[in-house]
């Protein structure tokens, strides 16, 4: 049996003993990991370039800077 063979196996496991949503957590996390460490991730960083650019319009803006409040 492969090493992903049994961590498959391991993760089914841990799956029936979690919580529904628990277990979507777990899920959640392994999509990160896949994104994270795979070719997915290239667009994923530009995607997220972009969003920052735009809401740094919104971040940096001293009106409403809560420190200053």
């Amino acid at each position: 049996m492969s090493t992903v063979q049994v961590y498959e196996k391991e993760l089914a496991g841990i799956l029936k003993d979690l919580p529904d949503d628990k277990a979507g957590e777990l899920l959640d996390f392994a999509r990160f990991l896949v994104y994270k460490y795979t070719s997915k991730s290239q667009i994923d960083k530009g995607a997220l370039l972009l969003q920052q650019k735009a809401l740094n319009k919104i971040w940096d803006n001293p009106d409403e800077d809560i420190y200053e409040l």
